[in-house]
């Protein structure tokens, strides 16, 4: 799937080219959104727009070079799975070579926020002192872990995601994938949460099964027929997102914000089940699916933790009517 098309319509990048062209661009970027398929992408794409003498045409050495990743001054970071002091080691070396075919040289790290504190402050200097025409491109998903040091030396900048319409383009050929249509809506407009859902063969199963949750759970005795019987991490982690999402969206429709409602495709249903649930249920239920969250990382069995939580869900619905 080639995504650089899309990204290059990005404005903020192509202010971002527009500056470098008139010698106003920083030195240093810390861009950031939950999504780190998205964020990849979006970096990889400002580094191609940069080394291309035509601010990103996808045809010229450079930018063809980029695409294949055998572009030598463009570098990306970490060369496993998290950034560690080896890598901070190599971008500190790399940085201080001079660019070998453009005017500058690209150096990427992607999701410094996975990164330990101590990789991160191998980079603070050189960050902060750049060798001339070395720009640096920084992604994270979440700033709070973010050396506070490293933030204030670079400029920051949030990833927004595509319209519907344009995630609708760039996932057209995925249109007879079974989980195309809750993939466009809860993918909210990133790559690898779209992606993520349509490739995952059981996500309708998970999804259909919180559906049944919150719109026919009904009675304790009832509990177990809701459990799954296989459930590791990924599962248990798709359930509990999608009952915050219907029980958020339960809490808008009976605060009368359905503009603010996330899945138009249960509006219906969720509609005719509001009635049964208090505004002060649904935030004590929303925080009883945080607090089960937290609990997966514990030594406890999963499926407990989720059959204690829909337990919990049902006191609460009928204690706070």
């Amino acid at each position: 799937m080639n995504l650089f098309r899309y990204f290059l319509d990005d404005k903020q990048i192509n202010q971002i080219i527009q500056d470098k062209t008139n010698h106003l661009a920083s030195s240093g970027y810390l861009f950031y959104s939950s999504d780190k398929e998205t964020n990849s992408q979006y970096l990889k794409t400002l580094a191609l727009g940069l080394l291309c003498e035509n601010s990103g045409c996808l045809k010229c050495a450079n930018c063809l070079k980029v695409q294949e990743n055998s572009h030598p001054d463009f570098l990306e970071f970490p060369k496993g799975k998290s950034l560690n002091v080896q890598d901070a080691k190599d971008i500190v070396l790399e940085a201080s070579k001079k660019p070998m075919l453009c005017d500058c040289k690209i150096i990427v790290i992607n999701n410094i926020d996975n990164s330990s504190d101590e990789a991160q402050n191998k980079l603070l200097k050189t960050i902060e002192e750049p060798p001339k025409n070395v720009y640096f491109l920084v992604s994270a998903s979440s700033l709070n872990n973010v050396l506070p040091t490293i933030k204030s030396r670079l400029v920051k900048i949030e990833i927004n995601p595509f319209l519907k319409e344009k995630i609708e383009q760039i996932f057209d050929d995925y249109k007879t994938n079974p989980n195309y249509d809750l993939a466009i809506q809860k993918g909210e407009g990133y790559i690898g949460r779209t992606l993520n859902i349509l490739q995952n063969d059981r996500f309708l199963e998970l999804y259909n099964l919180s559906k049944s949750i919150v719109c026919e759970l009904k009675s304790s005795s009832e509990v177990i027929k809701y459990i799954p019987q296989k459930i590791d991490r990924e599962c248990f982690g798709n359930i509990l997102e999608n009952l915050s999402s219907m029980y958020r969206d339960l809490l808008m429709l009976n605060c009368n914000q359905e503009a603010l409602i996330d899945n138009e495709i249960l509006k219906s249903s969720l509609n005719a089940i509001k009635s049964e649930f208090s505004i002060n249920a649904l935030l004590k239920i929303i925080k009883k699916i945080d607090q089960a969250n937290q609990k997966q990382f514990a030594n406890v069995s999963l499926g407990l933790i989720l059959q204690t939580l829909l337990v919990n869900i049902l006191e609460v619905k009928f204690l706070c009517k």
